[in-house]
């Protein structure tokens, strides 16, 4: 005859808690330190510089230890160039992201306006106000990654003031770049019909010389720093009244 349960036995079984669904472990986010390529973050790279060069001042370390370890400082080098970059890249990103937004936005406007007179009446104003319209496109897809943003449409210019001469300069400086991009093929010539499509910009083969700063730590270690902002930010919140079609 098989074990037989009790009443008592059935009410302390009803009496136990019962467990609930389990709960999945939150993912760790990922701290500042990690970049999206998996490279360490750039505070990181530096103590593991740190620690590398004050490896290499000791008189008493061996000599294949010494070979390995002036590897590991040439790679922990390269990497933290990259991560610099990276996180440049990354900043310039998020801060003009809403001023290019709207940028791309107006021409984009301007050049449907455009195509629109063309099929209409095709005159060679009309043409090149088309071409230098792709060109602005091509400029907001495109531009430097690792440049500070100059506006298209700054304040001073809608409000017909003066803008100072070297974002002017600098504006062009990227224009013509991009000119001549198109004019390779590296860009594309019609870039309002690949807008769905493209990817996450260009800047990757701008020529253009990144200044770059040095600064002395107490240790008398060189770090390189990446260029500084010395230039006002461009706003961009303009009326545009002035584009739309009358019709």
């Amino acid at each position: 005859m098989g074990p037989v349960r009790t009443k008592k036995a059935r009410i302390e079984s009803n009496d136990a808690p019962v467990a609930g669904p389990s709960k999945a472990k939150a993912k760790r986010p990922k701290t500042a330190q990690e970049s999206s390529n998996g490279t360490p973050g750039v505070q990181k790279l530096k103590a593991s510089l740190r620690q590398t060069r004050r490896l290499l001042a000791k008189d008493t370390l061996a000599a294949d230890v010494r070979v390995e370890t002036e590897r590991r400082l040439k790679a922990l080098e390269a990497d933290l160039e990259v991560a610099e970059l990276g996180k440049k890249e990354r900043t310039l990103a998020v801060r003009y992201h809403k001023v290019k937004f709207f940028e791309r936005q107006k021409v984009v406007r301007k050049l449907n306006q455009t195509k629109k007179k063309i099929s209409a009446s095709e005159t060679p104003e009309l043409q090149s106000a088309l071409q230098e319209l792709r060109v602005d496109l091509n400029y907001i897809l495109h531009y430097p990654k690792t440049k500070k943003y100059i506006s298209l449409f700054p304040p001073e210019l809608r409000k017909g003031e003066t803008q100072e001469p070297s974002l002017d300069a600098g504006r062009e400086e990227v224009r013509a770049w991009v000119r001549s991009q198109m004019d390779g093929g590296e860009i594309s010539a019609e870039p309002e019909l690949h807008l769905d499509s493209r990817g996450g910009g260009g800047g990757a083969d701008w020529g253009g010389d990144e200044k770059k700063k040095k600064k002395k730590t107490k240790k008398g270690d060189e770090e390189t720093r990446p260029e500084e902002d010395d230039q006002p930010e461009d706003a961009f919140f303009g009326d545009d009244d002035e584009d739309e079609d009358e019709s």
